[in-house]
């Protein structure tokens, strides 16, 4: 995946500037703000951040890569290395390992076989959690949990790759708990605000991609241009980010609009009007099964 372009993308450059601060106003003024006003604009800010973590990794907003970078490796969400973001999405991209879990590292898919290991209860919860309310409540929990104990065990069988990317992580962890603890910023809710950032970028993440045989039917176009949508910086229409990932998101609803017949031709029509007709549709029905059927 290369740089769309040479020049610097002003529109990204200042929302990436405007989250921080936006984050730093908040944190620093909690005092002042009510707790039900406080969380929800904390939240939403952390989301944002993520979507535009995902447009530096795509090499936007500027030529210089590293730059790019480190604008975007303070993890304001906490959890995440930004070093493994970066890596296992471009894996992701490769367009005929979608959706399958043992090559794709964003698949939500399991393995027959490690299905079958898992307890009742965990089989029961990873269930609710392919429901869109279950993705929102139980998601992070069940994801976190999950991508934390894989690394762990990497770490603890010496992969030098996991230890890098860790050891890079902790000065930007560092730098985020320090300005929280420096500002008295609650821990608690920080946590809490992190956990349902994730949960509102579940919103986006919950039908993005289905398990067919032909990899082009595997990615979602949700049309809405709402709200969601410029939060997600436009990645709903994921069918063209996937078709053309150098684009920068500005770009999207545009080539989107030029191409529309072509992409859902491509894409077998897998589009939803908005995200309020897939909550309709999937709020506590399972959209598919947890093992991967192909």
């Amino acid at each position: 995946m290369l740089a769309a372009s040479k020049k610097i993308e002003y529109l990204t450059l200042n929302f990436i500037l405007a989250c921080y601060v936006s984050w730093g106003i908040l944190t620093v003024a909690h005092a002042v703000i009510p707790a039900w006003l406080l969380l929800p604009l904390l939240i939403v800010v952390l989301s944002f951040y993520g979507s535009l973590q995902h447009e530096i990794i795509h090499y936007h907003p500027t030529p210089w890569q590293k730059l790019n970078e480190a604008l975007g490796s303070p993890p304001l969400a906490l959890y995440l290395p930004f070093i493994i973001y970066r890596d296992t999405h471009r894996e992701h991209h490769v367009l005929e390992n979608i959706s399958y879990p043992d090559k794709d590292p964003e698949s939500y898919y399991m393995q027959a076989q490690s299905w079958q290991t898992l307890p009742a209860w965990l089989q029961t919860l990873y269930q609710w959690n392919n429901t869109l309310v279950g993705r929102i409540l139980l998601g992070p929990a069940l994801g976190v949990s999950r991508f934390l104990l894989a690394e762990f065990k990497k770490l603890k069988a010496g992969d030098r790759y996991t230890l890098h990317a860790w050891l890079a992580y902790l000065p930007w962890l560092v730098l985020v708990l320090a300005w929280l603890v420096y500002w008295q910023f609650p821990i608690g809710l920080y946590l809490i605000a992190c956990y349902f950032s994730i949960s509102l970028t579940s919103i986006r993440i919950f039908a993005e991609h289905q398990a067919v045989a032909t990899p082009e039917q595997r990615t979602i176009v949700v049309e809405a241009n709402g709200f969601l949508s410029y939060l997600f910086l436009q990645n709903n229409l994921h069918s063209v980010h996937h078709k053309y990932p150098a684009l920068p998101w500005y770009q999207l609803r545009k080539t989107y609009q030029q191409e529309r017949e072509t992409i859902l031709q491509e894409n077998g029509g897998y589009v939803f009007k908005t995200y309020l007709e897939l909550f309709k549709r999937y709020a506590f029905k399972a959209k598919e099964g947890v093992v991967h059927p192909l």
